[in-house]
């Protein structure tokens, strides 16, 4: 009887332990969950519940894998989240929580991202985006979604970028998950804001929708950010009126939210926009204040307002304390190898220098603008051929890079046998007759001499561009070979709107420095089998290399649009260059006809309006 009466009470001091058990585990996930929801809004409490769940050292392993989760969020340094997360994934793997681990591979992927360790990132957010679709976890695979379109995007990879984010957006709206919605949103309109892809006028329509939601549940800090951004765009695409409105726009609210570092870079901007309007002694008060904010502590953005204020000085003849501020800046720009801000800096150096009067400096000064050009174009030409523009045909474009790759390696091995067989040739000729070394010396010359004049007379004198006679003798070549390979063969005739107007307003030498920045943009943004002739005045020939007409019209669109961005405020404020273009896309194989169709096409391009493409599909 006593032995049944032991049992009993056992069995239930079991029971009551068990019961108190599950009750301070449920206490525990209460906390955790308390903890996670106020951790953005209320960090003190939020870091107490977090201590106080630590201090009770929990053995259930799914409690111990939240914990970890959180330290991993908490943490002040990507090491400090590394080692969180591996704790945190070896107790999710006991607790069996597909959900748990997706977490935490996706905080190791945000804590990567700060590391600067963008590719791990990526490929730890795909490890993260498989698990949360294992558990069906929609807001974490559109939150993931959305940080993997983030970091594409800052990459690059437009493309990749625009269609990631697009599903997470799609995911947010779906969950009702706003907050998250409008973070994708603003994401999407910073890939189409993007100066590789260009398309303003929609990024402008989706931050302004943004605006609309910001304003709607108060949110002042975002309102902010995001008429900053608008401003940003305006002035990428050459509406600095626009641009000006809403950068004042941002600066009164940035102050009103006292965000001084903010403050400083709004007001280093609108100078920008002003000057770009002509207006620099309303700039040079701005960017003296911009200056004065980062000095001794922001080298990057300190020299960023510098070279800003130099620029302002020499419009304002003060010229002495321009060059001091561009000499500052392109010393921190050496440091760094930041070849594009040290163009601008020598750009600005030698007509400063010029201004002066001081031709020595900047004949210095414009040899080394000229060679930094130079390494800024390649750059550019390789950023042209490694990013995609969106709606472009991916799969298309890398078969006709591999095309074009095979192509090069065929003429690279070519010119090899060439000059191994010139070789020969000249140790042959050597061994035959010693005594005809100084004929063999006179004839060199003669050579050397008939290709330096074979190329003065193939090249335009001004913008070194294939002339009249070698562009149409390239067109006659790729139209033979677009024939033998059974394929359209495409032409693009262009010339620049209102030349003689430049002429007559800012002087010849005005109008040759525009039909230079012309011919070297449209150089540039060519793709590098295609070329460009100049064949008149103001008037150039393309030869595009295997174009379909969606590729043709495409080329025409990039280079109107590249010349539209040039900036030739160093020869007139208000100095604003465009081009007509014309395009004839045939299967007649008949050089003349072609181009004579393409001119035609510029007429109507003229008479339309100016500074557009028009286009004839001219088949057989």
């Amino acid at each position: 009887m006593i032995c049944r009466r032991l049992v009993v009470y056992t069995f239930a001091c079991v029971i009551a332990c068990v019961r108190a058990g599950a009750a301070d585990l449920g206490q525990t996930r209460a906390l955790l969950d308390e903890a996670q929801r106020i951790r953005a809004n209320d960090k003190t409490r939020s870091r107490q519940l977090l201590d106080s769940v630590e201090r009770e050292k929990p053995a259930d392993p799914e409690i111990v894998a939240r914990v970890q989760l959180l330290e991993c969020k908490w943490a002040n340094a990507p090491a400090a989240a590394y080692a969180a997360v591996t704790a945190g994934l070896a107790a999710a793997e006991r607790a069996g929580s597909f959900g748990l681990r997706a977490k935490l591979h996706a905080c190791r992927a945000a804590a990567l991202a700060v590391d600067g360790k963008a590719i791990a990132a990526e490929q730890e957010y795909g490890n993260a985006l498989t698990l949360a679709r294992q558990v069906r976890d929609v807001s974490l695979e559109a939150e993931t979604l959305g940080s993997i379109g983030y970091l594409q995007y800052t990459r690059g990879a437009m493309a990749n970028a625009l269609t990631n984010l697009q599903t997470a957006y799609r995911l947010s709206a779906q969950i009702g998950d706003e907050k998250g919605r409008r973070e994708v949103l603003s994401n999407i309109a910073n890939v189409y804001a993007d100066a590789h892809v260009a398309q303003y006028d929609r990024a402008i329509e989706y931050y302004k929708q943004l605006l609309d939601e910001y304003e709607k549940h108060g949110q002042p800090s975002d309102v902010a950010d995001t008429m900053f951004n608008i401003a940003s765009t305006y002035q990428t695409k050459g509406d600095f009126t626009a641009a000006e409105l809403h950068y004042r726009r941002a600066l009164a609210a940035f102050q009103k939210l006292d965000r001084a570092a903010d403050i400083a870079f709004t007001k280093r901007d609108l100078a920008l926009a002003l000057m770009k309007q002509g207006r620099t002694a309303e700039a040079l008060p701005l960017l003296d204040a911009s200056v004065a904010f980062y000095e001794g502590h922001d080298e990057e953005n300190a020299a960023h307002a510098r070279q800003f204020r130099g620029m302002a000085y020499r419009r304002v003849g003060r010229l002495h304390e321009a060059l001091r501020e561009l000499d500052t800046a392109r010393r921190f720009y050496e440091g760094e190898k930041n070849v594009r801000f040290l163009e601008k800096n020598a750009e600005e150096t030698t007509l400063v220098y010029a201004q002066l009067g001081d031709w020595r400096n900047a004949y210095d000064a414009a040899k080394r603008h000229a060679a930094l050009a130079q390494t800024l174009a390649t750059n550019r030409n390789d950023e042209l051929s490694s990013r995609l523009r969106v709606a472009f045909d991916t799969e298309k474009k890398d078969q006709e890079n591999r095309a074009l790759a095979r192509e090069n390696a065929l003429r690279s091995a070519a010119l090899r046998e060439a000059q191994r067989s010139r070789k020969l040739q000249i140790a042959v000729s050597a061994l035959i007759a010693l005594l005809a070394a100084a004929l063999a010396i006179l004839f060199w010359r003669q050579v050397v001499n008939t290709r330096r004049m074979r190329s003065m007379a193939m090249t335009d004198e001004l913008t070194r561009l294939p002339n009249r006679r070698h562009i149409l003798a390239a067109a006659e070549i790729a139209f033979d070979a677009a024939k033998r390979e059974a394929r359209p063969a495409a032409v693009i005739v262009l010339d620049i709107d209102h030349f003689k107007r430049i002429n007559d307003t800012w002087s010849h030498a005005a109008g040759d420095a525009v039909l230079q920045s012309v011919a070297r943009t449209c150089r540039v943004a060519l793709r590098p089998a295609d070329l460009i002739g100049r064949i008149g005045g103001e008037e150039f020939l393309v030869v595009l290399n295997s174009a379909s007409e969606h590729q043709a019209r495409e080329i025409a669109e990039r280079l109107r649009l590249a010349v539209e961005r040039l900036d030739f405020t160093s020869i007139a404020p208000n100095l604003r260059v465009t081009i007509s273009l014309g395009v004839c896309v045939t299967s007649d194989y008949n050089t003349n006809a072609a181009i004579a169709t393409a001119d035609t096409m510029l007429y109507r391009a003229k008479e339309r309006g100016r500074n557009r493409v028009e286009m004839e599909m001219a088949v057989a």
